[in-house]
């Protein structure tokens, strides 16, 4: 513990804290929560930032907890992403297929022989 009272384990519990909060929001992932994640990837990034090069002994349990995390929100990621992209093709094909019926000419009135 230093002088404030705070652990030297914190700042990693709370690194560990926000990788299973982004895990949680990956993988009931809602297209208007993306805010939240950004938010979150930024407060990651200034924590990651002011945390010392060697970490201490005591935060190996933190750290372990943190990249596991990781390690499963990068595996729903991938999943989402393929999700994605079926679906983004899914979306491609049929305006392939709406401008392949727009392509063709209307039919041309035929004339009889009277008139």
């Amino acid at each position: 513990m230093s002088e404030d009272g705070v652990t030297d384990t914190a700042p990693y519990e709370r690194l560990a804290e926000l990788a299973e909060r982004e895990l949680a929001l990956v993988t009931a992932f809602e297209p208007s929560r993306i805010g939240e994640l950004v938010a979150l990837q930024q407060t990651r990034t200034t924590l990651v930032t002011s945390l010392p090069e060697q970490p201490p002994a005591s935060a190996r349990g933190a750290l372990l907890r943190a990249h596991e995390a990781q390690q499963r929100t990068t595996a729903a990621l991938t999943v989402l992403c393929d999700q994605l992209g079926h679906e983004l093709g899914d979306v491609d094909r049929g305006r392939q297929a709406a401008r392949s019926y727009a392509a063709v000419p209307p039919p041309r009135p035929v004339l009889d022989a009277t008139g």
